[in-house]
């Protein structure tokens, strides 16, 4: 079961734990998009602490409509 919050912009939050191959865990909240369609966002800096590879860079249109002008990343989950 996944649990997490409601902020005070009525955002549903959750905490993700990401592990990268030496086993050092990050840990990072993200927001739950009810429009998600498979690709996860992460800021730079997380990028580049895990030598992730840019997919590509843009911007990002919300479950509600609204947009995310300067995407920080996007990392395939497939």
């Amino acid at each position: 079961m996944i649990s997490g919050i409601v902020n005070t912009d009525f955002e549903a939050i959750i905490s993700l734990s990401i592990c990268v191959s030496e086993g050092k865990i990050y840990t990072q909240d993200a927001i739950v998009d009810t429009g998600f369609n498979g690709w996860l966002s992460l800021p730079p800096d997380l990028i580049e602490r895990l030598n992730l590879k840019w997919k590509r860079r843009g911007r990002a249109i919300l479950g509600d409509g609204s947009a995310i002008a300067d995407l920080a990343g996007c990392v395939n989950g497939m």
